[in-house]
């Protein structure tokens, strides 16, 4: 109770720094990117590298408390560890006074959440697993080297360069292989599992997979198996994806399937 009052009162009174404030003499800021539950990004100029970066600092809900300065300080040194041109590399840390703060890569590209509802991007049902089969080996990746990363939405999607790249590791944990978790429904989201991961893939194709949908206003509120015009193997996979039937255990299985169905 007492965590979430604080969240609410951070997300009234908390207010992104000033286009233009130069942060240590060197990070000059262009705009704010967006707020998290974590931190709030930044799309800057560093001045000594004379290239745009993402500065991205602890909230201030989150810097009263210990977990959230060392989720902070996790969050760097697992994005740290990972080389891939999938996702965006670190650079250094800082602090503006008592506000810690790191830089990584500026991604170029646009979100999902642009494409979809900026920009009015449609996606058919075989584009959707296309995109979905891409973004699953990214998924393996990670999985690979025990990661999860627990916040695959819309908007931390993007496409660059006809490239897909996964951003913001603030809710990412790391696993072990070897440990089977017991499938935990009511907090599936949350879970240090690659489940977790399959369920926010099941979610993500679904909103890809809406941007075609026609919603009529008069019509009584229906489930997404009853809305969307699904192939019976698309609307198998998304059951198992979201856990409703006995969920995928995994990467190679959701390939599988997948391959199958653009196949068809």
């Amino acid at each position: 109770m007492l965590k979430s009052a604080t969240a609410i009162a951070a997300n009234l009174l908390e207010r992104p720094l000033k286009i233009g404030k130069v942060i240590e003499e060197r990070y000059e800021i262009i705009t704010c990117l967006g707020r998290g539950s974590y931190g709030i990004s930044y799309h800057v100029f560093d001045r000594i590298k004379q290239t745009p970066v993402v500065l991205k600092s602890l909230r201030v809900h989150k810097r009263i408390l210990k977990s959230g300065k060392k989720a902070f300080e996790e969050e760097q040194k697992l994005l740290q560890s990972i080389n891939h041109p999938y996702f965006p590399i670190y650079y250094e840390k800082g602090n503006m006074g008592r506000i810690p703060f790191y830089t990584m890569e500026y991604v170029s590209g646009k979100t999902f959440e642009q494409l979809i509802f900026q920009e009015g991007r449609k996606y058919s049902e075989k584009e959707t697993f296309q995109i979905g089969l891409e973004l699953l080996q990214i998924m393996k990746w990670l999985h690979q080297h025990g990661i999860i990363h627990r916040d695959i939405r819309i908007p931390n999607v993007m496409i660059e360069n006809e490239k897909l790249r996964l951003i913001d590791f603030g809710l990412a944990c790391t696993y072990n292989d070897g440990v089977t978790q017991q499938l935990d429904r009511d907090h599936i989201k949350r879970m240090a599992s690659p489940i977790s991961d399959f369920y926010a893939l099941g979610h993500f194709l679904l909103f890809l997979l809406y941007s075609t949908y026609e919603d009529n206003e008069n019509s009584p509120k229906k489930s997404w198996e009853e809305e969307l015009a699904l192939s019976g193997h698309a609307r198998l996979m998304i059951r198992k994806l979201l856990a409703i039937d006995e969920p995928y255990r995994s990467c190679s299985d959701i390939e599988h399937d997948i391959v199958n169905l653009l196949s068809q």
